[in-house]
């Protein structure tokens, strides 16, 4: 089953506000920017993190690490060029390591989502869910000032497109966990 989401084109500019929703981040503290920062705002209503994530095929508690091929769940593509997220692309213990999860300043991995951790978790009204992506210096060359857009496209839900501009305010700033 398929869901249309392009009416919601609206509702997703305002949890993805164009100049407040990507940033490149130095984690490291060396200056260089080798991180992504996606930050949703809740603007619709609280809700509690389910325990079980259930979409189409996907279950978060019968997933596995060992198996994953996010190619097989979605397309996305940076600026309409298609990142390569297939199995025989992405190190496996690259991902575990490399994406992180924040909300009120928390820190959770994916393995921790996977764990169940992250359920349970109430996000309020006007909190912010961040996920950190750290990224090789080839990737992270595609991200210069300007306007961009990531698109995913997926047998579950059609099109969802992030406007985002990134300029001097969101580009290479110190990460502070505290301010995810």
């Amino acid at each position: 089953m398929s869901y249309d989401l392009s009416a919601f084109k609206v509702l997703i500019k305002k949890i993805f506000p164009p100049k407040k929703c990507v940033f490149t981040l130095d984690t490291t503290g060396n200056g260089k920017a080798d991180s992504v920062q996606i930050r949703a705002l809740n603007v619709i209503i609280p809700f509690v993190v389910p325990e079980n994530i259930e979409i189409g095929d996907f279950n978060i508690k019968t997933f596995d690490m060992n198996d994953i091929d996010i190619s097989n769940y979605a397309k996305i593509y940076l600026d309409n060029e298609l990142l390569n997220f297939s199995k025989d692309n992405v190190n496996l213990d690259t991902i575990q390591e490399r994406i992180m999860i924040y909300h009120g300043g928390e820190l959770f991995t994916l393995n921790n989502i996977l764990e169940g951790k992250f359920s349970g978790r109430t996000i309020a009204l006007g909190d912010k869910v961040s996920i950190i992506l750290k990224l090789d210096e080839s990737s992270l060359t595609k991200l210069i000032k300007g306007k961009h857009t990531f698109k995913i496209e997926s047998d579950l839900f059609n099109g969802i497109e992030i406007n985002f501009e990134l300029d001097k305010n969101n580009m290479n700033l110190r990460f502070d966990p505290n301010n995810t």
